[in-house]
């Protein structure tokens, strides 16, 4: 009898804790080309440097929706587009600048210093974020983004690729994973993060 009781207590416990879990986020709504994080993956933080030069870490973007790429700066296709379309977003959501932060978190630390990572992203916005660290500490972060990358083989030249995820992954003010964006238009992803931020 104790055993059965304490399996119902159990249970009971964590119904509740279920409840407390769905009323302490909004619902992110199922879009087109938006894959929705259900429940909300929390991220470590995790340590960087930026473009400046400076050292950041991901808590510093807490209270903001953040939309992080995975990329480097010596890509020919995917993150150039990517950062386009991020611009475009920036520039045609209409969101208060205060509200969101958009970065690329290098997956090449080799070569992507924090002066490249200024140059690359002199093309677009300002406000713009790049953070890069030596492949090793980037690992275990796109382990939790559920981010895969591999380094390919040197060429006679000595250069290389990167083979990376190429989705967005959108934050929540509190630092959840919440949303990946598969070419998600600029109307889908307004819609996900004023979801987001009407959490706040």
């Amino acid at each position: 009898m104790q055993n059965r009781e304490t399996s119902v207590g159990r249970f009971v416990v964590a119904a509740a804790a279920a409840v407390v879990a769905a009323l302490a986020h909004a619902e992110v709504p199922q879009l087109d080309r938006v894959r929705v994080v259900e429940p909300p993956r929390a991220i470590a933080d995790a340590a960087f440097t930026d473009e400046e030069g400076r050292a950041t870490r991901l808590r510093d973007l807490r209270g903001k929706v953040v939309f992080v790429l995975f990329g480097f700066t010596n890509c020919a296709d995917v993150c150039p587009l990517t950062m386009e379309r991020l611009g475009q977003f920036r520039d045609g959501s209409g969101l208060n600048p205060a509200d969101a932060a958009y970065v690329m978190i290098s997956v090449d630390g080799e070569r992507d210093t924090p002066a490249v990572m200024k140059e690359f992203l002199a093309r677009y916005p300002e406000e713009f974020i790049g953070l890069t660290a030596p492949p090793n500490q980037v690992t275990p972060v796109a382990q939790e983004f559920s981010a895969a990358f591999f380094k390919g083989a040197h060429d006679a030249h000595g250069h290389y690729d990167v083979a990376h995820s190429p989705q967005i992954f959108v934050l929540d003010a509190a630092g959840n994973l919440r949303a990946e964006l598969f070419g998600a238009s600029i109307e889908s992803m307004k819609a996900v993060a004023l979801a987001l931020l009407a959490e706040r």
